[in-house]
């Protein structure tokens, strides 16, 4: 099933369950296409304009939240943000956002940033900066952080994607910065 939004001629598809849960609410009409690419629906409460967004209203009607301290925030599984069938959402730690997150520039590795003329390469794990050195060149580093993330959490879309001749390259040579020494 379909929701109509006001302002595109996009949709918003929902399970049977997601969508009587909404009707049952009075909040299946009037949807709106945010700026970020969510369904949103304004209502005034308490004389202040409240939104809404769809996906989070489902998931915490339907989907169990994992035990944890952290602040936890609705993952798409297919990355389509109008995709709010409940067996598509899930509970997700930032860190676990940005693991599965797929927008990349070519230019813009994950993990990479600019050192003064190297390119320092880091990862994060459970909230832990793990420095993986600095290198002579973005898809180096790039290179590096793939293999880390490799044997930390497997294939995953955070990966780098990188020209063919460096994606078997050996690991490479690296320039430990003094906080990279015992950070593994």
């Amino acid at each position: 099933m379909h929701i109509d939004l006001t302002n595109s001629d996009k949709k918003v598809k929902l399970c049977r369950q997601g969508f009587l849960y909404l009707r049952k609410k009075g909040i299946h009409e009037g949807w709106r296409l945010h700026s970020a690419g969510y369904a949103v629906l304004q209502q005034m409460k308490f004389g202040k304009i409240q939104t809404l967004y769809m996906h989070k209203i489902l998931a915490d009607t339907f989907i169990k939240k994992q035990d944890t301290d952290k602040r936890l925030f609705v993952r798409m599984l297919d990355s389509n943000k109008l995709n709010c069938q409940i067996e598509n959402l899930e509970w997700a730690t930032m860190s676990e956002l940005r693991r599965h997150q797929t927008n990349h520039t070519p230019n813009n590795y994950r993990g990479v940033s600019k050192d003064g003329k190297k390119y320092r390469a880091i990862i994060y794990d459970q909230g832990e900066r793990i420095y993986l050195g600095v290198f002579d060149t973005p898809e180096l580093a790039a290179v590096a952080y793939n293999q880390e993330s490799l044997k930390r959490f497997g294939v995953t879309e955070s990966l780098n994607e990188l020209p063919s001749p460096l994606d078997m390259s050996p690991p490479p040579t690296r320039n430990e910065s003094p906080n990279a020494r015992g950070s593994k």
